[in-house]
């Protein structure tokens, strides 16, 4: 980790290695549900009774007792389906879901991808994405994104009350212009970046996936918001960093990506992230890229040991620790991908890069996920389902918490 100056405390946790290369709940069919009978009952009864509360009988399901039904014309789908639960002839009722196939991303790059495969060093996404693909809004605090990149544009958050281009600061926020997140140091206008690391990381995160385009995301669909507080160099300073998470906590974010540290305990910083807690937000934190132990060594905020943050260090394709990765029995709870990454990179390129910064966004997304598909789920939670998942590997044991590295379709199926 490059040292702060007084002034600077925070920098970019990444390494780069190569030269460029080149929301919600699960989906069901609408106005139908599935009902099952109590006991065995007659396909004319079944018709009957459906009949009765609103509903027709759209399909016939005997091997199981039950039927697909939609309502009838002027009954609301969801006053059918109380009527449904309110009879004791009826066991249970649900939506009838959609199933999808088990296709592969059709994303050119993604074979260059290691970490969203499925062999060794992988944090298997794509056994994840036979479940789920889309993710709850998340924060990025960093440089700054490429929001007009083509493997971004789709799934960056924009200010809903903000007019873009207008000179206004349309939504009294004291920003002007922050349509696409804010550029914190200027005070005003969306998150550009000049430093290319924010983009990198916001590509982990949630590069658009199955478009054709570039590489695939951990997200497919979600809602990035973008926060700038590091200039071109990848540095930022703490009261800028403390502005950037407020930021990220009015726009209704409730999982935050820090991949950013320094060796200095600040007061300020501390109380920010038990502000951002009592709001109810996760951040996930950059262990550090000094290659020590941050018992000794530490470095913030991974190391302030609140529990709304996760601690992530980097692992190799061969799923060995990473040579430039901070680690801790203690402070660092686990490991993700974070050697070789490639992402998004500005103004329309990839690149590959290095570091806990690449680690810490498989993280991320995947606790975005799990809110995707809890929305009701507290950041303890979340947390404690990433830990308890992980797939526990000899060369963590020691070095993580959880002695082990994300595992995304293991947290998603709730599989300890």
């Amino acid at each position: 980790m490059r040292a702060a100056t007084l002034v600077v405390v925070a920098v970019a946790l990444s390494q780069v290695h190569l030269s460029p290369a080149r929301a919600g709940a699960p989906d069901t069919v609408s106005d139908q549900l599935i009902a099952q009978f109590a006991t065995a009952t007659a396909a004319q009864s079944r018709a009957l009774i459906i009949r009765k509360v609103g509903g027709r009988v759209a399909r016939d399901l005997p091997s199981i007792d039950a039927v697909a039904v939609r309502p009838r014309h002027g009954v609301a789908l969801a006053v059918l389906r109380r009527a449904l639960e309110r009879r004791r002839d009826i066991r249970w009722v649900e939506p009838d879901y959609v199933l999808r196939s088990s296709e592969t991303p059709d994303d050119p790059d993604l074979l260059r991808q290691y970490a969203l495969g499925n062999g060794t060093g992988s944090i298997s996404a794509r056994q994840a994405w036979d479940t789920r693909t889309s993710c709850a809004k998340v924060a990025t605090l960093d440089s700054g994104v490429e929001y007009a990149h083509p493997d971004l544009k789709a799934n960056i958050w924009h200010n809903p009350h903000e007019i873009k281009g207008n000179n206004k600061d349309d939504d009294h926020n004291g920003y002007v212009d922050d349509y696409y997140g804010v550029n914190i140091p200027k005070g005003r206008d969306s998150a550009s970046d000049e430093d290319g690391h924010g983009t990198h990381v916001a590509g982990i995160v949630g590069g658009r996936t199955n478009n054709a385009t570039g590489i695939a995301g951990t997200c497919w669909t979600t809602r990035i918001v973008p926060v700038r507080f590091m200039d071109s160099r990848g540095r930022g300073s703490t009261s800028d960093a403390i502005a950037g998470m407020q930021y990220a906590a009015r726009s209704g974010a409730k999982i935050i990506n820090c991949s950013f540290g320094a060796p200095t305990a600040s007061r300020s910083l501390h109380d920010a992230v038990q502000a951002v807690k009592d709001r109810g937000i996760l951040l996930v934190v950059a262990a550090g890229n000094d290659g020590k132990d941050l018992d000794a060594d530490p470095s913030y905020p991974a190391s302030y040991g609140f529990d709304n943050i996760i601690s992530v260090a980097a692992t190799t394709a061969d799923d060995t620790l990473a040579s430039f990765s901070n680690f801790d029995a203690r402070k660092v709870d686990l490991a993700a991908p974070g050697d070789g990454i490639l992402s998004t990179y500005p103004t329309d390129r990839y690149k590959t890069l290095s570091g806990t910064s690449m680690a810490a966004p498989f993280v991320t997304a995947a606790a975005a996920m799990l809110r995707a598909k809890d929305p009701d789920a507290s950041y303890r939670t979340i947390r404690s389902r990433l830990l308890s998942s992980v797939d526990r590997l000899p060369a963590l044991n020691g070095k993580v918490a959880s002695g082990g590295r994300l595992d995304l379709d293991r947290a998603l199926q709730g599989t300890p």
